[in-house]
């Protein structure tokens, strides 16, 4: 049957880059430009999602309207966006396909399909478990990103290793120690002959900034995006030969392991919980090795975590149009 040429999809996010990148990554996957709502999320569908099929309680606080004409399909990524989505599935009537990124700890046959990694519990008969975040990595010209930023990769030594940092969370504070470990282990790369790419993310605490900056200024290996300007981390990617990320962040680390470069995982939070199970999921698939300061290329199946979960959202979906249609 296939999705029909004129679908239409709707993401619902509250401006948060790391759900909504997932969302977008599905839409695409599924071969749809989705429109982008950003909303407001309202506190009492934050603390009880499952309230958003009541039809008196409104989807939003603020933002983008969310009214008719109602789309085919509505993603939502995260708990305090699940009650809006559900909330259009109920004020549509159904007409709205309804999936959920990451589980929001209520009931999976509440939404139409729900996508969650397999470190996350939830399963059921319309819940699609995959190995590691969304990204729509498969859509990007890696090579085609690198040569936009040649002016900064073209001076750096090779091999050239992307090095993608995050920082503190919200349970976590970035410790003294394992930054100054970390930056240790990037001088280590350098004198070995390496060309470091940095990023750092707005987690990433200042102290570390500062180390990593005076690496770009003092080192002729290392090149320190400061954050002025184009982000050049796609195109760093694309230049790389190995990638370095820091544990704290799921979708960098699914990044990273969605692009075929040798992936090597940085401590600068002792990963706990589901993270730790995350870590040791890619650790036994011979995705990712620890960082000790010393990286080579190493050959995996790259991760296609978005396409796989839009193959099944889309047989899900052509089910609920045929009905819909009779």
């Amino acid at each position: 049957m296939g999705l029909p040429a004129d679908m239409s999809a709707w993401v619902v996010s509250d401006g948060t880059r790391g759900m909504e990148v997932q969302s977008i990554a599905l839409a695409r996957a599924l071969g749809i430009e989705p429109v982008i709502k950003r909303i407001r999320p309202s506190p009492l569908l934050r603390a009880f999602p499952a309230w958003g099929r009541c039809r008196m309680i409104p989807p939003s606080a603020g933002g983008d309207q969310l009214t008719p004409p109602w789309p085919d399909l509505v993603i939502g990524c995260g708990r305090r966006n699940a009650g809006a989505v559900l909330s259009m599935k109920a004020r549509s009537g159904g007409h709205s396909f309804a999936v959920q990124i990451q589980d929001p700890r209520i009931d999976p046959t509440h939404f139409d399909a729900l996508i969650v990694p397999e470190h996350d519990p939830a399963r059921g008969g319309n819940v699609i478990v995959t190995t590691a975040s969304l990204n729509g990595l498969a859509s990007l010209d890696l090579r085609a990103e690198a040569k936009r930023f040649d002016r900064l990769v073209l001076p750096l030594p090779g091999p050239r290793v992307l090095v993608a940092v995050g920082g503190a969370t919200r349970r976590q504070k970035v410790e003294d120690a394992l930054a100054d470990r970390f930056i240790g282990h990037l001088e280590k790369l350098i004198d070995g002959g390496c060309g470091l790419m940095i990023t750092a993310s707005r987690r990433t605490p200042e102290r570390l900034v500062q180390a990593l900056a005076e690496l770009g200024e003092e080192e002729a290996a290392a090149c320190f995006w400061n954050g002025e300007g184009e982000n050049p981390y796609f195109g760093f990617m694309g230049a790389a030969d190995a990638i370095v990320v820091t544990s704290d962040s799921v979708n960098m680390v699914s990044e990273a392991c969605s692009s075929g470069k040798g992936v090597y995982i940085a401590d600068l939070l002792a990963p706990a919980g589901r993270i730790a199970v995350f870590h040791e999921n890619l650790r036994k698939r011979g995705l990712t090795r620890p960082f000790d300061g010393y990286v080579e290329p190493f050959l995996y199946e790259p991760l296609q975590d978005a396409e796989a979960a839009a193959a099944r959202v889309g047989a899900m979906l052509e089910g609920h149009l045929e009905r819909r249609s009779r």
